[in-house]
Parts: structure tokens; C-alpha cells; sequence
């Protein structure tokens, strides 16, 4: 259903997108034919999947990374954030640097309100300022705050007397950075059709692509410690003692 979406918004654009799960065709000589790359992945994309289809090569992170740091525009969303992810106890992978942050754990369903921090942000032009919506929400850890340019950020409500997990401050939910020349967009949503097929959704991934492929100012200054203490970003990165993976 994404790439049906992504496919008709592209054709709205007037630009050309290939729609694939074939992630050898993510290396450096092939990636010269693109300005733009967005992933909704999950896993070592350099290791063959459960759907079998062909995977990254063996250098295949570190030429997306050169890709970008070249100028390559890339998006991410929702499951994006589980890919290339840091081993048990290991250095977070450069993916997980350049993406911004690491899909840590989610729970049930609910809406959340998104609430946009960077009104001004040509990527924010079309979120409402406080957007109630229902989707799977993730929680993160590894946020990276050198480079992180928060553009919004999830306030749980309710849910906090709900689902303890989410009984946190507010944390980024969508952000972008500079990677080098390149353009990084990341947006947590997008695990429902239904988010997918939302006005406002499809027009905020329409302006995030115009801004990845280098239209306008970057805007993208690390803003994290501005918006949210040391303290509670401890606190949203921390799992419960007993922490459940779902």
C-alpha cells in the first residue's frame, strides 16, 4: 500500500520513482541515477530476508552513507528506524547515526496528538500544529543529538495512565538532519494504511521529498537539548525494568 501511495504522489510531482524490495540495487554505482531515497525497512538489509528477495551487498550501508553524504537526499519512515540496527552491546551502527535514531519498542495502538515544533520548516508546511491520529507508535533509543533537528514530537495524553511505556514526556517523532551535502528526513508514522492514505499525511510526503532533493534552506540546526532536558531524554530512551519486546 506505501508504494501504491508513494507511486501516485510521485506522478503528482512530475518525477520517476522506482518502487522495490530488491536491496542489492542499493549500491554505489546504481545510486548515481537518483537524487532521492526512501526506506520503509526493517532489518540488516545486507542479509536476505524472510520474503527472499535480493539483499544489500556486503558494502552496501557505506555506500548509501557516501551516497547522501554527496548530496543524496534520504527518507525514512516508521519501520526505517529498525534497520541496520546496533548489536547487543555494540557501537551504534552509522546508519542508525546518520537516520537520527533507533526503533527501541512499541505497544498497542492509539492516537497520539503529533505536535509540530518547527512551524516554520517547508517539511512541517502542512501538518497541522497539533494532529490527533491513530498509528503504532514507536519509542526510541540512540537519538542522536549532534545532528537531530526535531520538527515535531509526540505527546502520549491519556495514554500515559494507559500503557505505562508511553508515560514519558514528549519526544521526537519527526525530525531531520544534515548529512554531510546530503538531506535526512525521519518520520515515525506511517504503520497504518489509513495514515497513508490522510490528506495532510500524503502532502507532508510530498513537502518532505521537496526538501530532501535540496529545495530551499536546509533549516535542519540540532535543536534536541533545546526542546527536551538531559533528564527526560534519559527518561524517553529508558525502558521499563522489565522491559517486553513487541
Amino acid at each position: 500500500h506505501v508504494g501504491k501511495v508513494l507511486a501516485v504522489l510521485a506522478k503528482d510531482m512530475g518525477v520517476e520513482v522506482l518502487l522495490t524490495k530488491d536491496a542489492s540495487l542499493v549500491n554505489a554505482e546504481n545510486l548515481k541515477k537518483y537524487k532521492l531515497v526512501i526506506f520503509y525497512t526493517s532489518a540488516d538489509l545486507t542479509l536476505e530476508g524472510t520474503d527472499k528477495q535480493p539483499p544489500m551487498g556486503p558494502n552496501g550501508q557505506a555506500e548509501l552513507l557516501e551516497w547522501i553524504r554527496d548530496g543524496g537526499g534520504f527518507i525514512g519512515y516508521h519501520c526505517a528506524s529498525d534497520s541496520f540496527r546496533t548489536p547487543e552491546g555494540g557501537e551504534v551502527t552509522p546508519y542508525v547515526k546518520m537516520i537520527g535514531g533507533e526503533f527501541r519498542v512499541h505497544h498497542n495502538q492509539f492516537t497520539g496528538t503529533v505536535r509540530v515544533i518547527d512551524t516554520a520548516h517547508p517539511a512541517m508546511a502542512h501538518v497541522p500544529a497539533e494532529w490527533n491520529i491513530l498509528d503504532e507508535w514507536y519509542l526510541f533509543k540512540n537519538l542522536n543529538a549532534e545532528t537531530m533537528h526535531v520538527l515535531a514530537v509526540l505527546d502520549s495524553g491519556a495514554e500515559r495512565q494507559v500503557q505505562e511505556p508511553y508515560n514519558i514526556p514528549n519526544y521526537p517523532i519527526i525530525w531531520c538532519s544534515e548529512y554531510g551535502k546530503g538531506r535526512v528526513y525521519y518520520n515515525a508514522m506511517g504503520h497504518r494504511e489509513d495514515v497513508w492514505d490522510n490528506p495532510d499525511f500524503q502532502k507532508s510526503v510530498v513537502d518532505a521529498a521537496h526538501w530532501a532533493l535540496g529545495h530551499g534552506p536546509a533549516g535542519a540546526e540540532p535543536n534536541l537539548g533545546k526542546i527536551i532536558s538531559g533528564e527526560d531524554l534519559a527518561k524517553v530512551q529508558t525502558p521499563l525494568p522489565a522491559n517486553e519486546k513487541k
